[in-house]
């Protein structure tokens, strides 16, 4: 699912290119809201194609960093309880860290891509300071605790200035998107780990849900960037 988000978004630069170029416009099925099985008696509706860069943009993100979300709260609560699944599941959110960078890089080059997962507060560095806040957590380790919120802030006023200059929205609102996403993540395994399942699930599902709204502040902020690129 991962590699096909990936390789989405990449084909939606590529046709909004095209687009852009003058080489669009060719026919697709089912590209009337209105348009009908063949040969039915009962004139089943056929689902409209949605055939637009900017759409196809913002659901790549958007699944990508639902994705993230998930795997991540898994990871924290795995690497607390000691599961011995914890490493595969790690492995799937590095997975699914490398297909964000991609999807980065795709639009702002492989440089952007490599810095948006390997530099210093980005987006691997703020995985590692969950790991290191659960196992503080886990051991009772205050000071440990709070080192791993500092280095999480870090994260979101770099990484946030990052995500600004690339996509032109202002920094305080990224951060603040970022800031939101961290205070749940750490807000989640805080309840997991006093025994508060169901304040942890909930906070789980406001987490997911909150990266949706994430993919559409960045999809939205590329798109009036390039306007000409992600043209419906």
């Amino acid at each position: 699912m991962i590699r096909r988000t990936s390789t989405l978004l990449s084909a939606t630069v590529v046709s909004a290119a095209l687009l852009a170029g003058g080489c669009g416009g060719g026919s697709s099925s089912g590209s009337s809201a209105s348009s009908t099985t063949g040969g039915g008696s009962t004139g089943t509706p056929v689902a409209a194609s949605v055939n637009a860069p900017s759409a196809d943009l913002q659901v790549a993100l958007d699944q990508l960093l639902g994705e993230h979300a998930l795997l991540a709260i898994s990871a924290t609560q795995k690497g607390y309880d000691g599961s011995p699944d914890f490493a595969n599941v790690a492995a799937q959110l590095d997975a699914n860290s490398v297909a964000l960078s991609k999807a980065i890089a795709s639009i702002y080059g492989a440089s952007a891509g490599n810095q948006f997962l390997n530099g210093k507060n980005m987006w691997r560095d703020h995985i590692k300071d969950f790991v290191n806040y659960t196992v503080a957590l886990k051991k009772g380790d205050k000071a440990g605790q709070a080192k791993a919120v500092t280095a999480l802030g870090m994260y979101v006023k770099n990484f946030g200035s990052f995500l600004a200059t690339a996509t032109g929205l202002p920094a305080s609102a990224v951060q603040s998107d970022l800031a939101a996403h961290v205070s749940q993540l750490k807000s989640q395994i805080d309840a997991y780990a006093a025994g508060n399942y169901t304040q942890s699930a909930k906070i789980t599902d406001q987490a997911y849900a909150h990266m949706f709204m994430t993919g559409q502040i960045l999809a939205q902020g590329v798109v009036t960037q390039s306007p000409t690129k992600f043209a419906n």
